[in-house]
């Protein structure tokens, strides 16, 4: 009896793993429009490539997009706090001071961790290995020291594919975590950002949770359907 019961007790598990796969993936709700306060669940977007799938909580936000491979979210617990998803395709700035110089490179996680802590107006700690759902990758955390020399508001890193508007930039006394992921070739940026004046570590902290409760499905870039244009009034 005990070798019959051991038996099915194995089935019942073998069947419901699948089964709470099912529901976890039942749960997941489209991220909604950009300036909606999210209830308390589970949400997916697929705006980069891969498919991310999250849990967060009231304190969030859905900031904005672009149509291109970038979604964000805004941290009501610390105004101007944001998390960002993007990938970076290999387009960076030999000058972070000069638009035009834009190159590409290759597309790996080392060669964008290499960009970012070798960049004269960032103050980037030692990159650390890390994870995130199963796929390999590099974190670092930066800091944005006041800087002179630079006639730009801010310090370019790379280019998002998304247009005119889409450089991935720093500010002075910024605070910042990159999560760089290889995600099946695609690599992926995971931004924790909090702008000048706004404390890091409690936001730091809510990111890092949400950041735990990711599960990413490798896939192909489909680029978002675009915003519909207001439509024109008529004067009579």
């Amino acid at each position: 009896m005990t070798h019959v019961r051991s038996a099915l007790a194995a089935c019942a598990v073998l069947l419901l793993v699948p089964a709470m796969t099912l529901a976890q993936d039942a749960l997941a709700d489209e991220l909604p429009a950009t300036g909606t306060v999210l209830e308390p669940g589970r949400y997916s977007n697929d705006f980069v490539g891969p498919t991310f799938e999250f849990e967060a909580d009231e304190q969030w936000v859905v900031g904005p997009s672009g149509n291109g491979p970038i979604f964000t979210l805004e941290y009501l617990g610390a105004p101007g706090s944001v998390i960002s998803f993007t990938r970076f395709d290999g387009e960076a700035f030999l000058e972070s001071c000069d638009p035009s110089s834009m190159t590409v490179v290759e597309p790996s996680v080392a060669r964008l961790a290499e960009i970012i802590a070798g960049n004269p107006y960032l103050n980037p700690g030692a990159p650390e290995v890390i994870e995130v759902d199963g796929f390999a990758g590099l974190s670092l955390d930066v800091g944005v020291p006041t800087y002179a020399e630079c006639s730009l508001p801010y310090v370019l890193i790379w280019a998002i594919p998304v247009g005119e508007g889409g450089e991935f930039v720093q500010m002075a006394n910024q605070q910042s975590r990159f999560l760089i992921l290889d995600v099946e070739g695609d690599v992926i940026v995971i931004a924790i950002e909090s702008f000048p004046g706004v404390p890091f570590g409690g936001f730091l902290d809510a990111a890092s949770e949400l950041v735990e409760t990711i599960r990413i499905t490798p896939g192909e870039y489909v680029p978002p359907e675009p915003t519909p244009a207001p439509e024109e009034t008529q004067d009579p």
